[in-house]
């Protein structure tokens, strides 16, 4: 196990232990021994913590820069200032540590209209191409319609590609349910009008509860199987920046440098940051659906300075490497500001509902 990484896991158990996470409570040592097995490496941190001026951090997450050379340890805060941050200390046994802040991470599909009512509609070929907007029909919410797939055993269906919290409003949208495309919220003159383009289908279930008792999810997927072919095409984004979805998957690694078509914020570009390994809280709000929902095993984009990689309603973009070869991640949560983007490892969703492959060279 690499240094980073055990100092992430020692940062993250300490913080939880002390209830210095936002959206969760103190962690007991014993339940954070069940979530986290590295927690006991954490003995003697105290002082460090204490004389160090941690206390008192609004923590998101702790993640670290898996694939970097010289990896450091992100330390991702909800509030602080800039000269706060400045005070605390910029290692721990080598190993460099960085303080992000980027607002708090929620996660409500109802909020992309309040960012802008113009999502974005891509049209190939008179086709809806991915990193449009979408959304089931009768829901107050937009989200991106981020690839097309298709099953393991299951050749001749296509299928849409998105987050649970698009496509399902977390659990609770009906199997069949139409998914259209723009979303109703987004219709308006002089654009495309909102149109079915697949029926809801199957879902990786968000769950809520305390990771002692529930596993964190890995995972904020949805699938829609697609009505009809001729409607859709793998092609993301518009003419001039656009590109075919990739087959090929890859783990993100810190330093890579990647893009995304999305509803809200269109095409932007970003680099994948750290890992996030550890259990990290993040509340939903949907209209059936408000808990908070413990996740891991995701990872941070980071967008240049003064501009966004993700905002509400970019939920569901297919993140892909810089020169467009490999899918690298599905957006599923943005930070507040947009500068922060949230993703689930492709190499994830390629085994999920007995296997998925992306669909590339459809209608383009």
């Amino acid at each position: 196990m690499g240094e980073a990484r055990v100092v992430a896991q020692q940062l993250a158990a300490e913080f939880l232990a002390r209830g210095s996470y936002t959206f969760a409570n103190p962690m007991s040592a014993g339940a954070l021994g069940h979530v986290m097995p590295a927690a006991d490496s954490r003995k003697g941190l105290a002082d460090f913590f204490d004389e160090s001026g941690f206390e008192g951090l609004a923590v998101q997450s702790i993640g670290y820069e898996e694939g970097a050379a010289e990896p450091k340890v992100h330390i991702y805060v909800t509030k602080g200032s800039v000269r706060g941050f400045k005070s605390l200390p910029d290692d721990k046994d080598g190993v460099k540590i960085q303080v992000n802040k980027m607002g708090k991470l929620m996660v409500r599909p109802e909020q992309a209209s309040s960012t802008t009512n113009q999502g974005n509609v891509f049209v190939r070929k008179e086709r809806v191409a991915c990193g449009s907007s979408c959304a089931p029909s009768g829901e107050n919410l937009s989200g991106t319609f981020g690839a097309l797939v298709r099953k393991k055993g299951n050749k001749n269906a296509l299928f849409v590609l998105s987050n649970n919290h698009v496509l399902a409003a977390c659990n609770h949208v009906p199997v069949g349910m139409p998914i259209l495309s723009p979303s109703s919220l987004d219709a308006r003159p002089g654009t495309r009008a909102p149109g079915e383009i697949a029926r809801h289908e199957q879902i990786c279930e968000l769950r809520s509860g305390e990771p002692t008792l529930v596993a964190p999810c890995r995972e904020d997927v949805a699938i829609a199987r697609v009505t009809n072919p001729a409607n859709v095409t793998s092609w993301q984004g518009d003419a001039e920046d656009g590109y075919d979805t990739p087959q090929k998957l890859v783990s993100p690694a810190a330093g890579m440098a990647v893009k995304k078509f999305g509803r809200t914020t269109g095409f932007s570009q970003g680099i994948v940051e750290a890992l996030v390994n550890t259990p990290t809280a993040i509340p939903y709000k949907a209209r059936y659906f408000a808990a908070t929902v413990w996740v891991q095993d995701v990872w941070t984009v980071r967008a240049e300075a003064g501009t966004a990689f993700a905002l509400p309603g970019d939920s569901g973009s297919l993140v892909v490497t810089e020169d467009g070869s490999a899918a690298v991640g599905l957006v599923f949560a943005a930070g507040a500001g947009g500068q922060y983007g949230w993703i689930i490892p492709a190499v994830h969703l390629g085994a999920l509902f007995g296997g998925l492959t992306f669909v590339q060279g459809h209608g383009i």
